[in-house]
């Protein structure tokens, strides 16, 4: 769908809910009016709910998340993202500990700051160099994501490291709103000839938000002003709408009995 299909779409299931009119009195009828700066958040927030159902297990009717269906990463493979992260200042917990900053959100080339650009991670790596005389060799490490409890439970182990050619991968926050930092613990402490040469992360980003027009008086939708279609696959868009409009109805609904007219 186009940014004015969208729009009118919307407008035009929400329609269809009214307060009905009382023994045929116009005046009672009551349609639901939003403008473009309401309905850009609503759909917005339909498009995050619609997207983590589709990745998370628990909270959609097939029981599948991402690996599990070959359609799930074609529909999706547009917020696939790549990047190598740099280390960054930081204060680790365990002094074996890597500090690398978390990819930010990106609005006309410029980072948001406060803000992650990342939704689920997929793959991560750590590269390194080791540097022998005149040999390079270079080393990739696999990450391996663990919580908190099993980095104690690991931690009071007779060897208390990953296993060979994995590290560890917590996360922290930085203290500038949700602008994380994520700590890596690599199998042994990196020697002045092991150098570390990047971070390969491979991610779900989050989608931009909808913003059905350029938005006036400085609103703006998570950061975003100017007028931006939804980059989901537009099998999805229909799906969107709807939820959007589900939203809607129970959002308004404790105040004034709406029902759909047939």
């Amino acid at each position: 769908m186009t940014i004015k299909e969208m729009s009118d779409s919307l407008d035009s299931l929400l329609n269809s809910y009214a307060n009905q009119a009382v023994f045929g009195e116009e005046s009672a009828k009551q349609d639901i009016v939003l403008d473009e700066y309401e309905k850009s958040l609503y759909l917005t927030q339909a498009q995050d709910i619609i997207l983590k159902s589709y990745f998370q297990r628990t909270t959609n009717g097939e029981g599948s998340g991402f690996d599990d269906s070959e359609k799930r990463q074609i529909d999706f493979s547009s917020l696939i993202t790549v990047k190598t992260l740099s280390q960054t200042t930081g204060t680790p917990f365990d002094e074996r500990g890597i500090i690398f900053a978390m990819p930010k959100r990106v609005n006309n080339g410029t980072e948001i700051a406060g803000t992650t650009d990342v939704l689920f991670i997929l793959n991560e790596q750590l590269l390194t160099t080791v540097t022998e005389g005149e040999k390079v060799t270079k080393k990739t490490y696999v990450i391996v994501p663990i919580n908190y409890k099993e980095y104690d439970r690991e931690m009071s182990k007779p060897y208390a490291q990953p296993l060979k050619k994995q590290a560890w991968r917590l996360f922290q926050n930085a203290g500038t709103g949700f602008d994380y930092l994520t700590e890596l613990i690599p199998v042994w402490d990196l020697t002045a000839k092991e150098t570390i040469t990047g971070y390969k992360m491979r991610y779900v980003r989050r989608p931009n938000p909808i913003v059905l027009t350029d938005m006036p008086d400085g609103l703006s939708v998570e950061g975003f002003d100017k007028e931006n279609p939804c980059e989901l696959n537009p099998i999805l868009h229909p799906e969107i709408v709807q939820k959007a409009v589900d939203i809607i109805i129970a959002s308004r609904g404790g105040g004034r009995q709406l029902t759909q007219r047939q």
